[in-house]
């Protein structure tokens, strides 16, 4: 009689096994995770739900022993017994329906693919026109970035940009601010206007206009270039005029001043080119070696500072202005500004600021006119920085009513004031 012996596997029998066995595990690893995952999520869903019911009995038992619908929800006696739900946004609608959202369960975030937040939300909630709005500026911004990215600079308008909908008609005025954020204004949701009594245009705003150096802007009909970057951080915009005043402003403006030092009254005004020139006179008596005498300019005492004060005053809505940094709502510009913002070269070189025409805006200057400063020379009190018909920032000396000679400066420069002024007011 044959007898048979057990037979076993093969090494590569086994090490085939091990394979496939590894392969299943890798294909459903993923699977299985997958499903725990969900599950979980679904279990974090069904926690906030059953917190959501818990609330919405709380404020029904509230309503039945008081009358009225709770004005916090936090304070509520909740009875709910189940894993820990804390949802950072918790209302309740005119009807007393609830709505909550960015919940989490014992710490985790309950995330929602399906909803344009990202969170998982417990009943629905009837936004404002204001919520559109800020839902359809936020849009603009991601498709500003879009264009950003695509081309290395931001749109001039949002017309040709791709923005997603936010499930109602949005339209408003816009702008594309210079570091990409945007500004919306005069808006309307389905053709209802956005009001808000709280601004002083009347209208709810997305975002805060914010301006670059050189942007031009009329206010009260007058022409402005941005001298310095006012982004959103900033409620108001220093702006220098277009041009200098003219000749009959001068005038106008200085009619009746009696300098408190000299007694006398202002500066002789002289007409060039329609401009307004005048000499810089100060306060303060200089004699006649001025060069070598304690002769200190002070814009405060000059009649420069009358004229344009009063010029201010006569143009402006005085609540509209600003006191920046210099402490002044209208005055002139300043050597630090045309250095530090204008594109002068930084340093004293011979007896001028140099300026480098690539990175100098063409507005800071022209061949019709120069214009004073309000900085003095720092190693000298009696001259006076001015901006030439070049562009070179140059300097001249501090005249003064007891000097016979006292208007032979080029019968001196003109007057191109600088204001601060509410970004509302514009």
């Amino acid at each position: 009689m044959k007898k048979y012996g057990k037979k076993g596997f093969t090494l590569i029998e086994l090490i085939a096994v091990l394979v496939i066995m590894a392969i299943i595990a890798l294909i459903a690893t993923p699977l299985v995770m997958s499903v725990i995952r969900k599950a979980k999520i679904a279990a974090d869903k069904r926690s906030v739900d059953a917190y959501g019911r818990s609330v919405e009995l709380a404020i029904a038992s509230y309503l039945l022993d008081t009358g009225t619908f709770p004005t916090d929800l936090h304070s509520l006696t909740i009875e709910y017994s189940g894993n820990t739900v804390v949802c950072n946004v918790m209302t309740m609608k005119e009807n007393g329906g609830l709505y909550m959202s960015e919940c989490s369960v014992n710490n985790v975030e309950v995330k929602d693919d399906s909803t344009e937040d990202g969170w998982y939300h417990y009943g629905t909630r009837d936004l404002t026109n204001e919520e559109y709005v800020d839902m359809y500026g936020k849009n603009v911004e991601d498709a500003v970035k879009v264009y950003h990215d695509t081309n290395n600079a931001y749109p001039d308008s949002i017309d040709t940009l791709t923005i997603k909908s936010v499930g109602k008609t949005v339209a408003c005025e816009s702008s594309v601010n210079y570091d990409g954020t945007v500004y919306l204004t005069n808006c309307k949701v389905d053709g209802v206007s956005v009001a808000d009594t709280n601004q002083e245009d009347g209208y709810y705003h997305y975002g805060v206009k914010a301006y670059s150096i050189g942007d031009e802007i009329t206010y009260n009909g007058i022409q402005f270039y941005v001298i310095e970057n006012s982004d959103s951080s900033n409620n108001a915009v220093t702006m220098l005029k277009a041009e200098p005043l003219t000749v009959d402003e001068v005038n106008r403006y200085g009619t009746g001043h009696i300098n408190k030092n000299t007694g006398k009254n202002k500066g002789i005004v002289y007409n060039n080119n329609g401009y307004g020139f005048i000499a810089y006179y100060s306060g303060v008596s200089c004699g006649a070696d001025y060069k070598y005498t304690e002769c200190v300019n002070q814009y405060e005492l000059s009649d420069i500072k009358y004229v344009v004060d009063n010029w201010a005053d006569g143009e402006f809505n005085d609540d509209d202005l600003i006191a920046d940094s210099t402490g002044y709502k209208a005055r002139l510009l300043r050597l630090e500004e045309m250095v530090s913002n204008l594109g002068y070269v930084e340093g004293f070189q011979a007896t001028s600021y140099n300026i480098t025409p690539s990175v100098t805006p063409s507005w800071v200057y022209s061949q019709q006119y120069q214009y004073w400063t309000m900085s003095t020379k720092t190693d000298s009190n009696y001259f006076v920085w001015d901006v030439g018909s070049n562009g070179t920032a140059g300097f001249y000396g501090v005249s003064n009513y007891s000097q016979s000679y006292s208007i032979t400066y080029t019968n001196g420069s003109a007057v191109r004031p600088v204001i601060t002024i509410k970004k509302s007011a514009l």
